[in-house]
């Protein structure tokens, strides 16, 4: 075996071909939802390094090809260095008040024209909650519309519906900690070593430990190689699976009764309502063997203690308000929530889907996920905004587009968000973004 240096010894080399840092910066990855801390050496104010520190909760050292070696782009020559306005067909450098001066002078042009309604705006998951609360607040305060939107009202609306619904809250119920201290883990619509491996790996640790993991997912994903059972369902049949679970830890005696009574509301119609369920048909519907379904809901039922994590395969359907309040239930039925090792784990694509939603960056749902179209709700908002707040409805993403297609639709602020690459039906979106007077991009590159 080759003798390897010290740390002392390795200290001495860096620091003797001056690549010791100037300073360290400690920060947030911005890439998935996992969170990891990151710590940035810096010499002569450019990026040279980033490492993980041991003592960040979340990724204790730890991190993915992207947090750790993606950062060129900071300094990147295509990434822009001053504000740029289109004249005469052309995008040209001005000054950041020749800029701010030309936004609100269409802005309130196409206002008085068309109406507040004809203005549009798309936050973003990957920006700070400060970021998405003024965007909101200035759509809705200053504009004076409800066509405020963002992705996280895709992949994370239903499971804050859902999560409220079942615990009055749309947050997740436990950290990833709670790792060490649970004996099952339910891995339902996500693809964690890929999407968040640092998550991800921590998942497949316990899998490889030989702990009950149960994946349920369409694809044999690497996570399912390593399960105890997966579930290969057929894809949108997460609510027919859900309640066969359900049903084999009814009617198998395996409900934590003592957590019903104290803890829940409704168990006795929704019990009828599960045991009303045919398996013959659910079985069809899924595509998955009703034992293995069966064996799965024992694993997750018996177990002391049970954790589940679902992504953007259940949310992103139009029944993914349902599957996680079924998911939630399940937790519920089985006592699994409330203390160490259990509860229910969303997992999260963008690094602040939870802060965009959180901040109001919704038609529907105004900064603390309330109603935006309640005449009650909109006093208490009014009132803390000093000013009128409306209660119309507004435009979704996709709505957006159709209302920009048909002339409705006159300007789109965009932050931090690239729809054309991004959003579905490339040439829908471009026939849209070309209908519109303004649109304004706000973004990093």
């Amino acid at each position: 075996m080759r003798p390897g240096l010290s740390t002392s010894a390795i200290s001495d080399i860096f620091e003797s071909k001056g690549v010791v840092a100037d300073k360290k910066i400690r920060t947030v990855c911005t890439y998935c939802g996992v969170g990891c801390n990151l710590e940035v050496a810096v010499i002569d104010d450019k990026v040279k390094s980033i490492q993980a520190p041991y003592d960040a909760a979340v990724n204790q050292g730890h991190t993915c090809l992207k947090g750790r070696y993606a950062f060129s782009f900071y300094k990147h020559p295509d990434r822009l260095s001053t504000p740029m306005v289109r004249k005469n067909g052309v995008l040209e450098d001005v000054s950041w008040d020749e800029a701010y001066d030309y936004i609100a002078s269409e802005l309130n042009r196409i206002k008085t024209q068309h109406g507040p309604d004809a203005i549009g705006a798309i936050s973003s998951a990957r920006c700070t909650n400060e970021e998405n609360y003024l965007m909101q607040k200035f759509i809705r305060a200053v504009i004076g519309t409800n066509n405020i939107d963002s992705c996280a009202r895709v992949c994370h609306s239903p499971t804050a519906l859902g999560m409220q619904r079942a615990f009055g809250t749309g947050a997740a119920t436990n950290s990833i900690i709670d790792l060490k201290y649970t004996d099952a883990i339910m891995i339902i619509g996500a693809n964690p070593t890929d999407a968040h491996p640092v998550t991800g790996a921590k998942l497949k640790q316990f899998a490889l430990k030989g702990k009950t993991t149960i994946v349920i997912d369409p694809r044999r994903t690497e996570m399912a190689r390593y399960a105890t059972h997966h579930l290969q369902l057929k894809p949108g049949t997460n609510v027919a699976l859900l309640n066969m679970m359900l049903y084999y830890i009814i009617t198998e005696g395996l409900e934590d009764q003592g957590f019903i009574a104290n803890r829940t509301e409704g168990y006795d119609e929704f019990k009828q309502q599960i045991l009303n369920l045919s398996m013959d048909e659910l079985e069809q519907v899924t595509g998955v063997d009703r034992h293995k379904v069966k064996a799965a809901a024992r694993a997750y039922a018996m177990a002391p203690n049970a954790m589940s994590f679902h992504g953007l395969g259940v949310t992103e359907h139009s029944q993914g308000t349902y599957t996680v309040m079924l998911i939630s239930d399940l937790a519920m039925i089985t006592g699994n929530i409330g203390r160490r090792g259990v509860g229910v784990n969303p997992l999260r694509g963008q690094n602040n889907v939870q802060g965009a939603a959180d901040m109001g960056c919704q038609p529907h749902q105004g900064a603390g996920y309330m109603d935006a179209y309640d005449p009650e709700i909109n006093k208490k908002y009014a009132l803390h905004y000093k000013t009128e707040i409306p209660t119309r409805k507004g435009l979704k993403i996709p709505e957006m587009y159709e209302a920009a297609i048909e002339g409705k639709l006159k300007a789109l602020w965009l932050m931090g968000e690239d729809v054309v690459q991004t959003d579905p039906n490339t040439h829908h979106v471009l026939k849209a973004m070309g209908q519109l007077e303004l649109v304004v991009v706000q973004k990093y590159l």
